[in-house]
Parts: C-alpha cells; structure tokens; sequence
C-alpha cells in the first residue's frame, strides 16, 4: 500500500496544473461509480480508474512510463529489500555473538548465566526499554531517547534510504504528525527484521554446536545461591513449554551436577560432563522463547500500526482531502445559465454521497463575506446542487465584532460537514479574514471541509493572479481541510 500512497501523492501533487474545472469534472465522474464508504477505500478506488484517463493524467505518471519508475514502487521495493539486507545482517550478527558466547575450550563448561545474559537477557531489557518509551513516553529523558535512536540501526537504514532515493520519509520528518508516525513504525519494523535475524543465527549455530561438537553446560557464581534457589529460576523460566516439551525442563539433580568452580583441578569424570550437554534444549528453548518470539509478535504489532500511519499518511495530505471532497461533493457555479452538463443534470445524477449525509437534514452551511455575493443567489444554488437546502445562510463581515460573528454561528448549529465561503476575490485576505477562519475551526471543528470561493467582479470566477493570491496566502494555515476552490461559470 506504501506505493500506491506515494503515487497517490505525487500525481495529486503534479495534478495542481490541471485547471480545477476539469479536475472537478474528472472526479466527479469517477465518484458516481465508486461504491467504497470509507475514505482510503474512495481514494485507491479513484486510484484504480485515474489510469483509465490518459488525457487527465500528469506528464510525471504518464502511462507509458514504466511501472518501476514509479517513485512509490521504487520506495516500496527498497524497503522490502532492507528488511531482507537488515534480516541477513542479523543473521551474521548472531552467529559471531552466540559463536563467542558458547565459546568452550574444554577444560570449563559454558556458564549458563552469562550465555542467557548475552543471547536472552541483554536484547530482552533492550525490547523493554523501546517499548517503554514507544507505548509510554517520558518526559525529560529526551538526550537518552536521542542516544537509542542514533544506536538504532533502523535508523541508519531510513537516512539512506532518504539520501539514496531523494525521499524525506524517514530522517527527516517532523516530531508529530503522519509522516512522524509512519517512519517510527517503518524504522522499527526494520530494527526487528534484524533482530529476528539475530535470533535465527543464533539458534541455528547453537544446534550445528550440540549436533557436532560436545558442548557442555553449568553454572557459577561468587554469590551464596544453593541449587535449589537456581533450580527455582530455572523452573519459572521453563513454565511456558514445561507441558508439552519436557526435555527442555531441567531437574534439580541436574543443577546441582552442573555447578563448577574455577579452582577444581582434578576436572569432571566423563559421566558428569555427558550430563552437562542435556542442558542444550533448555538453552535453544529460552533463546526462542524470550528471545525470537517477543520480536515476531512485536514486527507483527508494528506492521499493522504501519499500515495504520500509511493510512493515515495518505489521508491527512491536503491534495487528499481537497480530492476526497471532489469525489464526494458537487459542483460549484454561481451562473445559473452556465450549459455544462453536470449543471443541467437531474439531482439523482449526482454523486453518490455517505448515507449519513444524504439522510441528514442538511450538512452544508454557507456563509456570505463583506456581500460578495447576494444570499438568494447563494441559496438557490445550493437547493439546486445539493438537492436539498443548506441548513442555513449567513452573511457576515468586517463590520460585525467577534461577539456578533459567534452569535450568528450559533444559529448555524455547532455542526456541518462542508462549508462554503463566498468571499471578494479582488480583496486579499486581510487579518480580519483570517480571524474570521479560526472562528470558523473553533466552532465548526476540525473535521470540516472548508471551502473559500473567491469571486471577480462579475461573480463568475476569479482572476488568476487574485487566485494565486489567496492560495499562497491560505496554505500558509496549513489546513488540510481548507482550500480554494475556483467558480464555474
């Protein structure tokens, strides 16, 4: 799905120089035939029948360019391929480490503690300290977080896949927000295909060791333990395969036999190192027990809250929300004579809207600015595009003060799924306007599609350099449910 959201992205964004007029019509159409109700559903719907239009399509996603070239596909297929590298890597890596860890010359059998120390214990306590962090963030610890990260070999794998394929998706995103969320799932997703790698390293050497070498365990220790208290440990430890993998549950004869001290000189009869090597089930269930398969469950839980922030990632781009609007909304014109042929078509050849809001009694409100233009038009209009009336018509302006603005809002209710704001188009947006849009997002919430329609002289459109005004000046907001939308005339 990654690929299709940076496509996705990328057309819409290459698709800002088609007029708005034919962008409109063009996703109008595609609407009508679009049975999906949720909005990732509506859009790669759009998606699958863009390709169908080759004269809509931008000269970036031309569909005689080759499929790879994508930059989706091309992003996508890196990823796969480092999660295989990183899972390779990891492989090696544990190799070397469990190769040094069961480490045995012959004279002193492996000590059970510091091999499940190093292959168990250490990467455990790792695990915890991100989970920590990741499900319960602290405050203040900011310098340690910055330390794990630049350790974190996800993270060297995002900055070049930044570099390596001109992207900006892993390295350098912003502390919050979607494309935040999308890199820390993607870049833990890449941390735990290499510890599984590790793990599997590790289990696979320890076997090939038992198989053809005699390797033998025990344990030792300064400290005053008995061989009960360890038996103890030992039996917690094996309580999750204790049932139905007997073999790897070690008895107390066998703890207290494998207890060994550095000064013996005599060394061990060959009967009592035979038994040390029966600990080897033991060993290879607890490395993948605490040690493969807390990573597997936790990939699993980072692949789906990845596929979530790629969702989200797609959904909370401005070009997104202005096409999901497109799909779902009807057409604005304030010329009641204008022959195109959506004007002149029945309500029923509309586009198919969500059946909360066909059913609902009215989910726009328009709102009038400074009199751009007069109300009976604006409500006429309405009646006749959205097939029903908007729930109420307001004009408002610079003349009235904030608490008369909140007032005549209040009567609109404190609800609506779309607005429409009729504004001069010949007057840039001033403070007073911008104050006006706030008040608007504080009453309305941020859930509401907010459309400006600036308007010439004759009020059937905008001059292009009074367009580019208000979109420069707008998308400094940087509202993704707010953009500007050109009349039809």
């Amino acid at each position: 799905m990654l690929a299709a959201v940076l496509d996705i992205r990328g057309w819409l964004e290459a698709d800002r120089n088609t007029p708005f007029a034919e962008r409109l019509q063009r996703d109008r159409k595609i609407g009508r035939t679009l049975t999906e109700r949720s909005s990732v559903e509506q859009v790669l719907g759009w998606w699958q029948q863009v390709g169908s239009i080759p004269s809509e399509v931008p000269a970036s996603s031309a569909p005689d360019a080759a499929p790879d070239a994508a930059p989706g596909i091309r992003v996508a297929h890196a990823c796969t391929m480092s999660g295989v590298v990183l899972l390779l890597l990891g492989f090696v890596a544990g190799v070397a480490v469990s190769g040094a860890a069961f480490a045995y010359e012959g004279q002193y059998p492996v000590n059970l503690f510091t091999l499940l120390g190093v292959l168990v214990g250490l990467p455990l306590l790792f695990l915890a300290v991100t989970l920590l962090m990741l499900l319960w963030p602290l405050r203040g610890v900011g310098g340690l977080r910055s330390a794990m990260a630049g350790l974190n070999l996800g993270r060297w794998v995002g900055s070049w896949l930044d570099r390596s394929l001109n992207v900006a998706l892993f390295a350098a995103f912003q502390p919050s927000g979607p494309q935040s969320a999308f890199a820390r799932w993607q870049l833990l997703v890449f941390s735990q295909w290499f510890a599984i790698g590790f793990f599997l390293g590790v289990l696979v050497l320890g076997f090939l060791l038992v198989a053809f070498t005699d390797l033998a365990f025990g344990w030792s220790t300064t400290l005053d333990l008995d061989a009960e208290r360890v038996f103890g440990w030992v039996r917690v430890v094996s309580m999750p395969w204790a049932a139905w993998l007997p073999v790897a549950t070690p008895d107390l004869a066998l703890v207290e036999t494998s207890r060994y001290f550095r000064l013996e000189d005599d060394g061990m009869p060959l009967s009592r190192v035979a038994v040390l090597g029966t600990w080897w089930p033991f060993v290879l269930a607890a490395v993948a027990c605490y040690g493969l398969l807390p990573r597997v469950l936790f990939l699993m839980f980072c692949h789906w809250r990845l596929h979530r922030a790629v969702q989200q990632l797609l959904l909370d781009h401005p070009e997104v929300t202005a096409l999901l609007d497109r799909l779902n909304s009807p057409l604005i014109s304030l010329d009641a004579s204008a022959e195109d042929e959506d004007l002149q078509a029945p309500v029923a050849s509309l586009p198919a809207m969500p059946a909360a809001d066909r059913d609902a009694e009215g989910d726009a409100v328009i709102i009038v600015w400074n009199g751009s233009v007069a109300s009976e038009t604006a409500v006429s209009w309405s009646q006749r595009m959205l097939g029903t009336p908007a729930r109420t018509s307001l004009s408002l302006g610079v003349l009235q003060d904030e608490s008369e603005q909140r007032a005549l809002l209040e009567t609109s209710g404190a609800s609506a799924s779309r607005i429409l704001l009729f504004t001069k188009g010949w007057e840039p947006p001033l403070l007073e306007f911008m104050d006006f849009l706030g008040l608007l997002r504080e009453h309305f919430g941020s859930s509401c599609s907010l459309t400006i329609v600036p308007l010439n002289l004759q009020k059937t459109g905008v001059d292009a350099a009074d367009r580019e005004v208000w979109s420069q000046a707008l998308g400094r907001l940087r509202d993704p449910r707010l953009y500007v939308v050109e009349a039809v005339s």
